[in-house]
């Protein structure tokens, strides 16, 4: 007859690609020769079974079945097949079929367990059970010798012995009982002790009504020791599939009544105050810088209660979890894979080393992580007071400083030399001419009758125009940029890097590693140059690198809302409208961890989309956002001129008095020695000479 009736040594489930009809007649050959048993009336295959089956594999849009049997209906089966239109022809027609004879599997040497079949990746596949109260399909199809217990091999794999009863097999169990009650009851007696769950797709079918008839139950699981029987419909010769609305929808939307059943979930908590216990501290809106992601999924997901009927147990510890020199797990990551926990409370990272260890929600939260500091109000190597001018206007001002002082001492010899200056006290020296230029540059001016030349009063009235023009320039910029809010330029990775801020991180493990596997070649300068030269000053908690950013002059890596919300009780409003923000690896949407098969998950990833749906997802997201600030009202703030930025003026008059005291030194010595002729000779007089004045 048809493809080989035994257990495949593969792992996976390997369908043929040969052509069905050649596949079959090869199979039916083997039936032929092989050993032939006894055939009771009970254990013959039905042929409304198998249209019942075929209308199922249809509901469910499956194209791959398995058929397990015993090889005492090995005739029924021949006969069946070789009928010309045989129900047994027509599901092989319309899907890839796989049989698996019980009987001659286990007289096989090297046989396999059936659960094999369907080792990770097979695909979604229907299996029909000929017969629910034959004891070799009970004991090597259901598994039903098997300890129904969670192990972990050697790869951190959670394992379940025995068959995964999960939403990727659609059952079709056929019950021989005559009645529908002994048929149920026998039913909880075989299923109840294996490993169910509220995934399990299993449809029972007892034959009523002279076997014309196929009446059906929904058979799943919630509490461990209950089996949940629904009655799902009926299949008949005449009428077809006849099933109810709501088994058209998916076993997440008609199986949602949990009956309270509890279900333990991790969830870290790093950071929890003294005075408040666990329970209190995850379910309040207080200290909101404290754990924000894991305690705002926390409250999230706590909805879920009311939607299924169901209550959380968390399990906390104080690390998401990282592998250990072993191979072993700490924090919640060791208990999901020891199946202590179902699920994870909090988010938790995509990373390569858990993707294949655990499933993964959706996202259920953004996280942002940036360099945060207070921008300088200026950042630029030029100070302040040369930032109104380009370097060219002052070259030139000094250009012209240079040249009206070499026109005026000219104009003053020419005033000497022709005597049109008759005051007895007049001056025609070089430094008398860079003083009266430099008072008219400085907008002091020199006296009305100094000078008597028209052509060196003009010479001095254009210098005070131009000094007075270059003054309303240069005040105009100065006050204006202290008024106006400052572009800045430390925006970026690489401004960050050549910039004089101090730069550290959060002593938290994410942070370590987002550097150490980065492949930005910055990032890596940053954190081997900036962040480790001085570890204990730059890697710090939160609170410590709060206190840094406070004082100004250093940036910290660390998760943003955390921070600002941190800051906002710190900083006042003017300060807090200085922060900057770079980032250095893009927001990280991260879900939350489940139990690899878990059947849980398509409640938990359902429940998720519907808070994301009807905006409660965001509603959760702002009540533990930290609002913006409008920092455009901060710009009508009294302005001020910080020490930093005046410090350059105070360094000029200090050196300039310095350099006046070391002259005046010179001046002393040199006067000291002015009796000495030689000295004399070889030094001009810098004194004037005094002269004798005359009182009428």
């Amino acid at each position: 007859m048809s493809a080989p009736f035994g257990a495949t040594a593969a792992k996976r489930l390997a369908f043929v690609t040969v052509s069905l009809r050649v596949r079959l007649c090869i199979a039916a050959t083997l039936i032929l020769f092989s050993f032939t048993c006894n055939v009771s009336t009970e254990a013959a295959a039905n042929p409304y079974e198998f249209h019942a089956f075929t209308a199922i594999l249809k509901q469910q849009n499956l194209q791959h079945a398995v058929i397990t049997y015993n090889s005492e209906m090995l005739q029924s089966l021949q006969r069946e097949y070789l009928h010309k239109d045989s129900a047994l022809r027509t599901l092989a027609n319309m899907a890839m079929l796989h049989f698996y004879d019980v009987h001659q599997t286990k007289r096989s040497k090297n046989y396999i367990q059936f659960q094999k079949l369907f080792y990770h990746e097979s695909p979604r596949v229907g299996i029909y059970l000929t017969q629910l109260e034959d004891v070799l399909l009970q004991e090597h199809v259901l598994g039903t010798n098997a300890i129904s217990v969670d192990i972990i091999d050697a790869e951190g794999y959670r394992l379940h012995a025995g068959v995964r009863f999960n939403n990727s097999q659609v059952w079709f169990m056929m019950s021989k009982q005559r009645s529908v009650e002994a048929a149920l009851m026998n039913a909880r007696r075989v299923l109840t002790p294996l490993p169910l769950n509220i995934s399990a797709d299993i449809t029972l079918g007892v034959r009523v009504d002279d076997n014309n008839t196929i009446q059906l139950f929904d058979i799943y699981k919630i509490q461990r020791d209950w089996l949940e029987i629904e009655a799902k419909g009926n299949w008949s010769l005449s009428d077809g599939l006849q099933i109810e609305q709501k088994y058209l929808q998916s076993y997440v939307s008609r199986r949602r009544n949990f009956k309270g059943l509890t279900l333990s979930a991790g969830i870290v908590v790093r950071e929890r105050p003294e005075d408040m216990d666990e329970l209190q501290y995850l379910s309040s809106m207080d200290h909101k810088k404290l754990d924000p992601m894991q305690r705002k999924t926390y409250q999230l997901m706590k909805l879920m209660e009311p939607m299924f009927a169901l209550s959380f147990e968390a399990i906390s510890r104080p690390t998401w979890g990282a592998q250990l020199s072993n191979g072993s797990w700490d924090g919640v990551m060791a208990l999901i894979l020891s199946g202590r926990a179902e699920f994870s409370l909090c988010p938790m990272r995509f990373v390569l080393n858990r993707i294949h260890l655990m499933d993964y929600s959706i996202a259920v939260h953004t996280e942002f992580v940036f360099f945060i500091f207070r921008h300088p109000r200026r950042n630029s190597i030029r100070n302040i007071f040369f930032e109104p001018f380009a370097d060219e206007v002052w070259y030139t001002t000094v250009a012209v400083i240079v040249l009206a002082i070499s026109l005026l001492f000219l104009l003053l010899r020419h005033e000497h030399q022709f005597l049109l200056n008759k005051d007895p006290h007049f001056q025609y020296r070089l430094d008398y001419a860079i003083l009266s230029i430099l008072e008219a540059f400085f907008e002091q001016g020199p006296e009305t009758n100094a000078f008597t030349a028209t052509s060196t009063r003009m010479l001095v009235f254009t210098v005070c125009v131009f000094s007075l023009l270059l003054q309303q320039f240069y005040g105009a910029f100065i006050v204006g940029s202290l008024l106006a809010v400052a572009p800045r330029s430390i925006t970026t990775l690489d401004a960050l890097y050549n910039s004089s801020l101090e730069i550290g991180m959060e002593n938290i493990p994410y942070n370590t590693e987002s550097f150490e596997n980065t492949m930005v070649p910055l990032g890596m300068a940053i954190y081997k140059e900036r962040i480790c030269k001085n570890r204990e000053k730059h890697i710090l908690s939160i609170e410590e690198g709060a206190e840094r950013i406070k004082k100004g002059g250093f940036a910290f890596h660390v998760s943003a809302n955390r921070m600002y919300i941190l800051l906002k009780s710190l900083l006042s409003e003017k300060e807090f409208c200085e922060l900057q923000d770079v980032p250095f690896i893009a927001p990280y949407r991260i879900g939350m961890g489940i139990t690899k098969g878990s059947p849980f998950r398509e409640y938990v990833t359902t429940s998720i989309i519907k808070f994301r749906t009807t905006s409660i997802l965001q509603h959760n997201d702002n009540q533990w956002q930290l609002p913006r600030m409008d920092c455009s009202l901060s710009q009508n703030r009294e302005v001020e001129v910080d020490l930093q930025h005046f410090l350059p003026a105070l360094l000029l008059l200090c050196s300039a008095m310095i350099f006046s005291f070391f002259i005046l030194f010179l001046e002393l010595v040199y006067y000291y020695f002015e009796s000495n002729t030689k000295l004399a000779r070889l030094c001009p007089r810098i004194f004037p000479e005094q002269r004798l004045e005359f009182i009428n």
